[in-house]
């Protein structure tokens, strides 16, 4: 694992993550979704996407660790109910029903956690977004650089569906 944040640290903060947020709708995504999936990528936050109840209900199940307060915002870019948190020293972003505006000047989204699969981290079990629902929020933001080094990554009998 490729990583800024300490590996123990990150580990755990998933965990606890996965474990506050196992009644809900959600899904750990970005470069922290990649290496989970074995991906060889940096990590120095977390993010999950989730949908819009999951992430306004971040406010009181993790309001010990609060930075942000979930609400709904928009920026040139991106649109969602976001939000941030600090977990193990490590920042955690909330993206509920997350949008992105891409180079085109099309909205493409919600990212909202559905596109998701199950990974184990110590024996526990966390959902994640699957290589190809971050192949399409890396498409969309224009990062072609890092979408090809995840294309790069993928084993080419399964480059078929990760397009």
């Amino acid at each position: 694992m490729k990583t800024f944040v300490n590996k123990a640290d990150f580990e755990n903060a998933i965990i606890f993550l996965a474990e506050k947020l196992k009644d809900y709708d959600y899904a750990i995504r970005g470069t922290s979704s990649l290496v989970l999936s074995g991906i060889a990528m940096n990590v120095d936050d977390i993010d999950v996407v989730c949908d819009k109840k999951t992430a306004l209900a971040c406010n009181q199940i993790l309001k010990e660790y609060l930075v942000e307060k979930v609400e709904y915002r928009e920026s040139e870019k991106f649109k969602s109910y976001f939000g941030k948190f600090k977990i193990n020293g490590i920042q955690v972003e909330i993206m509920g029903e997350w949008e992105i505006l891409n180079p085109k000047g099309e909205w493409v989204g919600p990212f909202n956690g559905r596109e998701r699969m199950e990974v184990e981290v110590k024996g526990k079990k966390v959902w994640v977004t699957t290589i190809e629902e971050e192949l399409k929020s890396f498409m969309a933001m224009g990062r072609w650089n890092a979408y090809h080094k995840i294309r790069s990554q993928i084993p080419l009998d399964k480059q078929a569906t990760a397009k």
